[in-house]
């Protein structure tokens, strides 16, 4: 049988945890300030890399991409193998059970045509019954690679959701990238 020759992706590294890092970057990261023009939730939200994004119960600080150094990216931009962090901030929100947060997260690629080449429905499927420190729950990073790309395909989709298991909070959004 032969082999498709689709695109190849996978999701790797998910990561909870506090993000610190120095940007010595010259380029700007297109920001998105969120005013009390914009839904509510996302009053004084610092939204980066053009990240369309919906949040409801939850307040969200910021939403910015990184790479796999945790360094801002200028543009939405990488090379085939290079991981896309999203990092999603709270301020507040997730329901906070004995110092336990239990959320679950989803993710999927999809190229410019629409076609999905990786779905993960619930990223945090071990941490159902455990939960998760609520102090990490509050910084969440999903990250997103590409590892074989068919000629001409360069541009990408990248569908999130993240959201409470004892509540109705969530973050959900969508990012673009293409490759270099």
């Amino acid at each position: 049988m032969k082999r498709p020759a689709l695109m190849f992706a996978a999701i790797a590294c998910i990561s909870l945890g506090a993000c610190n890092f120095t940007a010595n970057k010259k380029e700007e990261v297109k920001t998105k300030p969120v005013t009390s023009k914009d839904n509510t939730t996302l009053n004084g939200a610092v939204i980066k890399n053009d990240i369309d994004i919906d949040v409801t119960g939850v307040k969200l600080k910021s939403a910015y991409l990184v790479d796999a150094d945790y360094n801002p990216l200028p543009e939405n931009k990488a090379r085939v193998g290079e991981k896309i962090y999203v990092v999603l901030k709270m301020d507040t929100g997730w329901v906070k059970e004995n110092g336990k947060s239990f959320i679950g997260a989803s993710e999927r690629i999809l190229t410019s045509a629409g076609r999905v080449v990786v779905s993960a429905d619930d990223i945090f499927k071990d941490y159902e019954l455990k939960g998760l420190d609520a102090k990490d729950a509050k910084v969440v990073s999903l990250s997103a690679v590409i590892t074989q790309a068919d000629p001409g395909v360069n541009n990408f989709e990248v569908q999130f959701r993240v959201w409470d298991k004892k509540s109705a909070a969530e973050v959900k959004g969508k990012y673009y990238f293409s490759l270099k």
